[in-house]
């Protein structure tokens, strides 16, 4: 499978200050995928590496030191880039418009990635994985939270009705008490008194 043209086309654009800072082409993966054809490519120096992801459009750049990675959008942010940046901004029918957006925010990374060791990427790299990992972490304890939130509601719902019992017993089969609010408690408490009086 061909690289995809208009990726080969805009890579053109980046070629030369690549080139100027010692990357090298190392790699085109191809694939296709529900949304169609879809291309990786990837330039080289050394421990470095320059990555871009393409279907319609740019989809994402990462930049690479040894096994630390940082997304385009995070590195400049992080480096207080993020006013100066111009990609991403918008998708636009010019498909060479990102390339030449991508190209002018390298200026604002000759310093740690392109000349320098790399320091703010690994360190930025590292700030990028423990945020991922906590919305991971959140993310998985929204979803264990999820079925005790339905019963929750089911619970207020029979209280509403005044069916106190009902609200009582959803309220006692919930396995995480503690996303239990002080007023869920105070109606646990009034359902209690009222079937026991």
């Amino acid at each position: 499978m061909q690289p995809l043209p208009e990726l080969v086309k805009g890579l053109e654009v980046l070629k030369l200050f690549l080139k100027y800072y010692d990357f090298a082409f190392d790699k085109y993966e191809n694939g296709k995928g529900s949304g169609g054809q879809f291309s990786v490519v990837t330039f080289k120096k050394n421990n470095k590496k320059f990555i871009l992801g393409y279907r319609y459009s740019i989809g994402y750049v990462i930049y690479q030191c040894d096994e630390s990675q940082v997304s385009h959008d995070f590195y400049l942010n992080g480096l207080g880039f993020a006013e100066q940046k111009q990609f991403p901004d918008f998708q636009s029918d010019d498909k060479l418009l990102a390339f030449h957006h991508v190209l002018h925010d390298f200026q604002y990374l000759i310093n740690d990635f392109f000349a320098g060791e790399c320091l703010q990427l690994k360190f930025l790299a590292k700030q990028q994985m423990e945020q991922l990992e906590e919305r991971i972490r959140k993310s998985k304890e929204e979803g264990k939270y999820q079925f005790d939130r339905l019963k929750i509601e089911r619970a207020r719902q029979a209280f509403k009705k005044k069916d106190y019992h009902q609200c009582y017993e959803t309220y006692r089969g919930i396995e995480y008490r503690e996303i239990l609010t002080e007023l869920d408690k105070k109606t646990i408490a009034y359902c209690r008194k009222h079937i026991h009086d």
